[in-house]
């Protein structure tokens, strides 16, 4: 007789534990995709396609460095990125909305730099000032 009510009174404990954390929690469910598409949309929400400078393209890195810090003294204003594409680094200038834009830019420093390509890519929202 004790067993029975021992056995029913941990049978009401779990069935009462398992009712307290089921109760008021939500957990949706989507699809794959979707889920894929809501974390791709929060990471390029102030990104568009435009243009940048290809400066470098080497896979020296102080050489890529030192390049950066050059290109910072001749445009302040503008942003320079290094990205790394196995086995190379690779020097990119600016965030242009335009291909013309990118062009008057890349004039200027035609000569300065070992390449000045102009790239179709993915930026950043160009700054104000």
């Amino acid at each position: 007789m004790l067993v029975t009510r021992v056995s029913f009174f941990i049978l009401i404990l779990s069935v009462l534990s398992f009712w307290n954390t089921s109760l008021g929690q939500f957990i949706p469910h989507a699809d794959p995709i979707i889920e894929k598409n809501i974390d791709s949309n929060r990471t390029y929400r102030n990104e568009l396609i435009g243009f940048r400078i290809q400066l470098a393209f080497d896979s020296d890195k102080p050489l890529i460095d030192s390049l950066r810090l050059k290109f910072i003294g001749l445009c302040p204003k503008q942003d320079a990125y290094i990205t790394f594409e196995a086995p190379y680094f690779n020097l990119m200038a600016g965030d242009f909305r335009t291909e013309i834009e990118a062009e008057v830019v890349r004039k200027e420093l035609l000569g300065l730099f070992p390449l000045t390509v102009i790239q179709r890519t993915r930026i950043k929202l160009p700054r104000i000032d």
